[in-house]
């Protein structure tokens, strides 16, 4: 009978495949750490402009005229079922906080697509007129919607040189 001589250091710890795994996720997460450094580094210069100071309080002084020019009107948007590639008219009544209507020098729709910013698109709209009347304060617009889904519709007014904007998400069904 033959002895079969076992020598216990023959097996290498390099060899070990558990040791070689943990090894292996260590450095995998310090090139990604080392890669992702080197990315923040070279690119974006990040938000810092030199009169910060000065473009916050504009920004918010613009922000608040924008809030108490849209609590002077009261808005109401008149939306039936919409769907896909066919025509529909949108109507939107302005009327002032007293409920006279409200007579703007120009009422764009904007209609911007979520999901898709290259299917956003804006029409002007113009003074509804029905029976050969024209509806004071009420504007109208026809659009036809390239895809299904949502979409969020922007109505920018101008009244007496102020932009005032009131938006509503749609749903374009099938």
């Amino acid at each position: 009978m033959s002895e079969v001589n076992v020598n216990s250091n023959s097996n290498s710890w390099y060899k070990s495949p558990l040791l070689l795994g943990w090894l292996f996720l260590v450095l995998a997460a310090m090139a990604g750490t080392i890669f992702m450094v080197i990315q923040a580094n070279s690119g974006f210069p990040g938000l810092v402009v030199d009169d910060f100071y000065e473009r916050g309080q504009d920004y918010e002084e613009n922000i608040q005229k924008k809030l108490e020019n849209n609590e002077k009107w009261k808005t109401q948007f008149h939306i039936e079922d919409i769907f896909l590639n066919q025509a529909t008219i949108i109507r939107i009544s302005f009327t002032d906080s007293a409920g006279v209507p409200a007579t703007p020098d120009k009422v764009t729709l904007f209609a911007y697509r979520p999901s898709n910013a290259e299917k956003d698109f804006n029409v002007p709209m113009m003074l509804f007129v029905q029976d050969g009347t024209a509806k004071k304060g009420t504007y109208q617009a026809s659009m036809t919607f390239s895809a299904k889904g949502k979409w969020d519709i922007l109505a920018s007014i101008n009244i007496d040189g102020i932009e005032v904007n009131y938006a509503q998400s749609i749903f374009i069904k099938d």
